[in-house]
C-alpha cells in the first residue's frame, strides 16, 4: 500500500516539476543591464575602470 501512495507521489511530483520547467522569465528580467555574467558569454560592461594603490600594514611598535 505504501509504494503505491508513495510511487503516485514521486510520478505527480515529476509531472508537476517538468511542466514547471517551461515557465521562463519575463523579457524585463531577461534584459537588464546589470545581469551577473555567470557563464562569461558576453562582455561585461558595468566594470569601472580606475587606479588602486596598494595598502601596506606596518605593525606598530
Amino acid at each position: 500500500m505504501n509504494t503505491i501512495i508513495f510511487g503516485a507521489l514521486a510520478i505527480m511530483s515529476l509531472f508537476i516539476f517538468f511542466n514547471l520547467g517551461k515557465v521562463k522569465a519575463s523579457r524585463k528580467q531577461l534584459d537588464r543591464t546589470n545581469r551577473i555574467n555567470r557563464f562569461g558569454n558576453k562582455e561585461s560592461n558595468n566594470i569601472i575602470e580606475g587606479e588602486s594603490i596598494e595598502i601596506k600594514n606596518e605593525d606598530k611598535k
